[in-house]
C-alpha cells in the first residue's frame, strides 16, 4: 500500500473536474454511471471529485508531471497513461470493482480513502481479473479482493509498465 497526499491546489483541480464530469453527464438519478442511486447531486459531484483525486494520486505516484484529468473521455480513454483504469473506493478494505464497460486491455489500479490522502492498494490486468470466480451475477460486475492485487512497487518492473505511456 502506497500513501499519496494531494496538495490543496490538486484537491481544487479534482473538485473542478469532478463538477465538470457531472455536468457533462447531465446526470440524473438513473444515469448508468451512478452506481449509488442514494446520492444526491452534490454528493455525486463529491464522489466524482474523489475519483479524479484518485487518478491524480496515481499520476503523482508515477511522477507523471504532465498529467491532466479529462472531463468527457470516460471509457474511451484510459484514466492515466495509455491503459490505466483507476478504481476508487472510500473504504480502506474495499474491493476493486470492474464493470462490463472496462476495457480488457487496460490495467486496473485500486485507490482507497478520501482526499487529501489516498492509498494505492495494488493493480491487476483487467483481463486477468475478469474471471468467473470474481463475477457477481447479482450485480453484473467483478469484485476483486485486495489480496489478489499486485503490489504497486512491482508495476514499473512488470511487463505492463508501458501502460503509463501516453
Amino acid at each position: 500500500m502506497i500513501k499519496v497526499r494531494l496538495s490543496y491546489e490538486e484537491e481544487v483541480t479534482a473538485h473542478e473536474v469532478g463538477f465538470l464530469r457531472a455536468k457533462e453527464l447531465a446526470s440524473t438519478a438513473n444515469h448508468p454511471s451512478r452506481y449509488d442511486k442514494d446520492l444526491n447531486y452534490h454528493e455525486y459531484i463529491g464522489q466524482l471529485a474523489e475519483s479524479v483525486g484518485s487518478e491524480m494520486a496515481v499520476a503523482k505516484y508515477f511522477d507523471l508531471t504532465d498529467f491532466r484529468p479529462t472531463v468527457n473521455t470516460f471509457k474511451n480513454q484510459a484514466d492515466v497513461g495509455s491503459r490505466m483504469e483507476i478504481k476508487w473506493t472510500r473504504w480502506r478494505q474495499g474491493h476493486l470493482i470492474l464493470h462490463q464497460s472496462d476495457r480488457l486491455e487496460d490495467i486496473a489500479v485500486l485507490v482507497t480513502d478520501r482526499s487529501p490522502i489516498y492509498y494505492l492498494m495494488g493493480w491487476i490486468p483487467i483481463k486477468d481479473a475478469r474471471v468467473s470466480r470474481t463475477y457477481r451475477r447479482s450485480e453484473k460486475n467483478w469484485w476483486i479482493n485486495q489480496a489478489d492485487l499486485r503490489p504497486m512497487e512491482d508495476f514499473l518492473r512488470s511487463n505492463y509498465a508501458n501502460a503509463l505511456n501516453p
